[in-house]
C-alpha cells in the first residue's frame, strides 16, 4: 500500500463513522426537523468529498523534514456536522458540547493515531470553513428562486463526482448527495412530510424503518459483505433517495405521519 493510501488508516473505520452519522442525520430527517437533516447532510457530505478530493490531489504539504497531509477526512466531517448546530445553541453550554466532540476526535488521532497537528488543524478550519460560509450566504441562498435552487443541489455532486472519477469507491459520497438534493425537491413539491409534535412515538417508528433501510443498504452491505452489484454511486444515490423521499413516502402511505398542503409543480 503507497503512503498516500496510508496516511488517512485510522482505529475508526470510515465506514463506521459514515454509517453514524447517516443514521443520526436521518434520524433528525424524519423525526425532528426535515430542513435542518437535509442541510446538515448535505454539508457533511459536501464536506467528505472535498476531503477526499484533497486526499487524492493535493495529499501533502511538502517540508524538509516530512510530507505533511492538508487535511484528515474524520476529523474533518466531524468538524462540519458538530460545528453546524452551534449557531442553532442557545447556551454556552451547547456549544461546548457540540465542540467538545470534534475537540476529542482530534486529540485521539493525535495522541493514539500519529497523525500530524497539521492536518488536524486544517481539518478543523476547512469544515469550519464550510459551516461559516453557508451561514454567511444562508439569506442568499433562500432568496434564490426554487429551480436555480434545485439545479445547484444536481449539478454540485456531478461536479465532485467527475473530479473524484474514476476513483470508484469515493463515488459514493457525490452519489448521496445527489440522491438527498433530488430527494429533498420531490419531497417538498409533492409528498410533504409533516413531523408530529412532539414525535413520541410515531417519530420513533418512523426512525426505525429509516434507520432498518440504512443499515441494510450501506452497513451491510460495507461492513459485513458487498452483496449490492452495482456502482458506487448508484448506492449513494439510492441512499440518498432512501433519506429524503422513499422513507417519507412510506410513513406518510401507512398513515404513521400527516401531509401538510397540497402537492405543487417543479416550475
Amino acid at each position: 500500500m503507497d503512503r498516500n493510501q496510508d496516511i488517512f488508516i485510522t482505529y475508526i473505520p470510515t465506514e463506521w463513522v459514515i454509517l453514524l452519522f447517516l443514521i443520526g442525520v436521518g434520524t433528525i430527517y424524519w423525526a425532528i426537523n426535515k430542513k435542518i437533516g437535509f442541510q446538515v447532510l448535505y454539508l457533511t457530505l459536501f464536506s467528505m468529498s472535498v476531503a477526499q478530493i484533497i486526499t487524492l490531489h493535493f495529499p501533502y504539504l511538502y517540508t524538509n523534514d516530512e510530507l505533511l497531509p492538508f487535511t484528515h477526512p474524520q476529523v474533518q466531517i466531524m468538524m462540519t456536522f458538530f460545528s453546524f448546530f452551534i449557531p442553532l445553541c442557545r447556551t454556552r453550554k451547547a456549544i461546548i458540547l457540540c465542540l467538545l466532540p470534534p475537540l476529542l476526535t482530534s486529540v485521539l488521532f493525535i495522541a493514539f493515531g500519529a497523525v500530524p497537528l497539521f492536518s488536524i488543524v486544517g481539518a478543523i478550519l476547512i469544515g469550519g470553513f464550510i459551516i461559516y460560509t453557508f451561514y454567511r450566504t444562508l439569506d442568499w441562498i433562500g432568496s434564490m428562486p426554487e429551480p436555480y435552487i434545485i439545479i445547484f443541489a444536481i449539478i454540485l455532486p456531478v461536479f465532485l463526482a467527475a473530479i473524484i472519477h474514476p476513483t470508484e469507491k469515493l463515488l459514493i459520497y457525490p452519489g448521496i448527495l445527489l440522491g438527498a438534493g433530488i430527494g429533498y425537491t420531490l419531497e417538498s413539491f409533492k409528498v410533504r412530510m409533516k413531523i408530529p409534535k412532539p414525535p413520541h412515538i410515531r417519530g420513533l417508528l418512523a426512525s426505525i424503518i429509516g434507520i432498518s433501510g440504512i443499515i441494510v443498504l450501506y452497513g451491510i452491505d460495507r461492513l459485513v459483505y458487498q452483496w449490492v452489484p452495482t456502482t458506487e454511486i448508484t448506492i449513494g444515490l439510492v441512499l440518498g433517495l432512501w433519506i429524503t423521499l422513499i422513507v417519507p413516502i412510506l410513513i406518510t402511505a401507512v398513515k404513521l405521519y400527516k401531509t401538510e398542503g397540497h402537492s405543487r409543480i417543479f416550475f
